[in-house]
């Protein structure tokens, strides 16, 4: 048996929409064997949300992943062991697709090269913002192209990722049609200054930068509706001293960034935002993983059960 840590991506990061993504020190565990029929298993966090059949999305990518190898008859136990909140904006669906390719690809002979892996899992996703960190780790910049995908790496350090993950969920479709077909030029123009910025201050570690280059015109105004007291939380981050806040993915979601003192009082702070709003939530204190997915002995390693800081 093949067995694939995978850790969770907050995606978008403000204004760089579709193309920005970070791994989180959060995770799910991928496991794969042969076997003469499809058997699906998943444990852990959000169980009850995620398909038990062939239909899940670590199983369809090791199918794919077989397929291009030449194994067309290819049958699998996959077991996914989960702290990754599911439809929550920390990119749990990407996870387990990249879960699901890796451990295919190491069962089936390496067949794959790592470029080839990443521009499968991306496309698979429709687009690099979690697929890719959650491959990769760290800080991903990346874009796809007809040739393949085209991305960039960074490892920020002494940073702190706050999550403050409420207790209902937003689908990617619902957050999807919130967005209009067009955007005002100034907008556009609002966040492709604001995305340079944003790249600039996490390479640099100049973080003071990243209360203005977090802020965001394309998604966030638009599914704030679906989101009660998103913007109370992210002036809650902010006014606690973290460097940022945006909203994770396509949320629920609300991410900060923070120096490690004062990262518990931040999430504090947010959790409380949400409740003033009749919103019970949890929050994590986390670190960037610069791992991304990796294989992991069977039987050695056991699933870390992370727990809220409050």
């Amino acid at each position: 048996m093949i067995c694939v840590r995978v850790p969770a991506t907050s995606a978008n990061l403000g204004p760089g929409y579709d193309a920005v993504g970070l791994a989180l020190s959060l995770s799910m565990r991928i496991s794969l064997e042969r076997t003469p029929e499809p058997k699906v298993e998943v444990h852990g966090t959000g169980a009850d949300l995620i398909p038990c059949s062939t239909d899940h999305p670590a199983y369809r990518a090791a199918l794919f992943v077989a397929e291009m190898v030449g194994e067309h008859d290819a049958h699998f136990h996959l077991i996914q062991e989960n702290d990754i909140p599911p439809a929550r904006g920390l990119g749990g669906s990407a996870a387990a697709l990249v879960g699901g390719a890796v451990a295919a690809n190491d069962l089936l002979g390496r067949s794959l090269a790592a470029p080839a892996l990443l521009d499968l899992v991306c496309r698979l996703d429709g687009h690099p913002d979690n697929a890719a960190p959650a491959l990769l780790g760290g800080l991903v910049i990346g874009t796809l192209t007809p040739e393949g995908i085209s991305a960039v790496r960074l490892e920020p350090k002494n940073l702190k990722a706050i999550v403050a993950v409420p207790d209902f969920a937003v689908s990617t479709s619902a957050a999807r049609h919130a967005l209009p077909d067009s955007v005002p030029h100034k907008d556009a123009a609002f966040n492709v200054g604001r995305s340079g910025l944003l790249l600039g201050a996490l390479a640099t570690g100049e973080y003071h930068l990243l209360r203005v280059a977090m802020q965001d015109r394309l998604h966030q105004p638009y599914r704030s509706h679906l989101i009660p007291g998103l913007e109370d939380v992210i002036e809650a981050a902010l006014s606690n001293d973290a460097y940022g806040a945006c909203l994770s993915g396509s949320g629920p979601t609300v991410l900060a960034f923070a120096p490690e003192e004062h990262a518990q009082r931040i999430a504090t702070a947010m959790r409380a935002a949400f409740e003033q709003h009749g919103v019970l939530a949890k929050a994590w204190s986390l670190d960037v993983d610069l791992a991304g997915a990796r294989v992991e002995p069977p039987g050695e390693v056991p699933t870390p059960r992370s727990l809220p800081v409050l």
